[in-house]
Parts: structure tokens; sequence; C-alpha cells
């Protein structure tokens, strides 16, 4: 089934639905990334779930609309464009960026509804308290680019497609810079279990840094240590499959979708 948005909500993206009454998956995608980038793991849950995929400003077919350009604004505005979709307890999973933007969002459906999801699932993603400003969106573009093929969020040969790096680079630079001027607000919390998945050969993320999600979980935390790198999820996909289907209490899938 092709993508398409629930209704005429630009943020949402809806790729595979699953079963009636099933329970709700809502992705947050990291910075620079897409809701496409998400289809697969989507495909995966479509027997037991129905994913939603946020689509922020600035990609794809929202390329000509202005980014957010601070945490706050961006988790302001997916929590109102989220809100009329949200179940009574949806699942959240983010990656790496996401990962604050889904405990951000989190914290305010909690605020305005007296909800919290069912369970906050965080992927390669320092605990807000830990975060730490490296400075990356001062780089010039070679720099930047640089960093991120390190960590293995684009693939090599766009470096040679300048018109693809005018497209990507301000993107990324803007989500960055929202990502690393983000600071949690002393006593930050969500009052949900939270798993957290930390991929071994991670350059940016450690065990110390992930383990201090627990301060942010009333309801406890537990911590995944997969294999893989940053990008864990798109270089070792049956695994991160398999780690999330655990995660979900959900039986072993027949055959790996990705």
């Amino acid at each position: 089934m092709g993508e398409y948005r629930n209704g005429r909500n630009p943020w949402i993206r809806i790729f595979h639905p699953g079963p009636e009454g099933a329970r709700q998956v809502v992705c947050f995608p990291h910075a620079g990334g897409s809701a496409s980038y998400y289809r697969p793991l989507s495909e995966a849950l479509s027997r037991d779930a129905n994913t939603l995929v946020a689509q922020y400003p600035g990609r794809e077919d929202r390329i000509s609309e202005e980014q957010p350009r601070s945490m706050a604004e961006l988790a302001d505005a997916a929590y109102a464009a989220l809100r009329p979709e949200l179940s009574e307890r949806p699942v959240f999973f983010g990656h790496s960026m996401g990962a604050i933007v889904a405990f951000e969002v989190a914290r305010r459906m909690a605020r305005d509804t007296g909800r919290s999801p069912e369970r906050l699932v965080v992927s390669a993603c320092a605990a807000p308290s830990r975060r730490t400003d490296a400075g990356l969106r001062f780089l010039g573009d070679d720099e930047l680019l640089a960093e991120i093929m390190e960590l293995g969020g684009t693939d090599a040969g766009v470096g040679g497609h300048p018109e693809l790096l005018r497209l990507i680079l301000p993107v990324m630079r803007t989500d960055v810079a929202v990502a690393e001027t983000y600071e949690a607000d002393a006593g930050a919390v969500v009052d949900c279990p939270v798993s957290v998945i930390l991929p071994d050969r991670d350059p940016k993320v450690t065990q110390i840094t992930v383990e201090a999600w627990r301060e942010h979980a009333t309801a406890g935390a537990e911590v995944r240590v997969v294999e893989g790198g940053h990008f864990y999820l798109a270089t070792h996909p049956r695994l991160f499959l398999e780690h999330m289907r655990r995660i979900l209490g959900m039986a072993p899938a027949e055959s790996e979708a990705i």
C-alpha cells in the first residue's frame, strides 16, 4: 500500500494501516530524517500495530516549509498535530534526535490529557540530562557532511551530487541546531516505562549517558545493548525488528519484513 497522509494532516504518514483496534506506535525521525525512513518498520509491525510516522517540516513533500528552530517549537507543533490522532495509550518510538522529540511530546501529552504513553522507546540517544553541545552546527558544509557520513546517516555517494547536498545540509544543520541547543527542564520526567536501545559501536552515545534515562522515567527504564553503530536499525534491520517486537511484547515474526 502506498504512502498517504492522515486526512489533510501534513505531519502524519501512515504507510501500512494495521488491524482495527490494534495498538498504536508513533515514530519520530532522527535529525535530517524523514518519514519514509520508517516505512520498513511500519510494514514489519503492520500485522500487530497501527504505525504513524511524524513528518517534520523541511523535508520530502514539506521541503518548502520552514523548520522549527528549537526543540520546544518542534515538540509543540508535533504534539498539536498528532493530538487528534493519538490513541488512549500509544507507544512512542524515537531514534537519536527523534528520541528527545518523543520524550517531549510524551510530556506534553501528559500535561494536556493526564495520560502518558503506554511506553517510550528511545534509540541511540543520551538521556535528556546528559546531552552535550558538540557545536556541529557551526561546522562548514564539508565538515558537517563528514560527521554525518561517519555516523552512517547518509549515503557515501551523496557527496558527489551538489544538488542533493543543497537540499540535505540546510535541513540537517537546522535539525542539529535544534538537538544541540536542547536543555531539559529541571526534573523532566515521563510517567511511563522507558525502553532504551544502545548500539554497542555508537561513537556518540555511551552506557553511562543512556543509563541516565532512569532519572527521567518514574515508571522505570530498561537498557538493551544491540549490535551496530549509530544507525544500526538500517545496517542490522532484522536485529532491530527483533528487539522492537520483544520490547512491545509481540510474538516473533514468521518472516522478517526488513
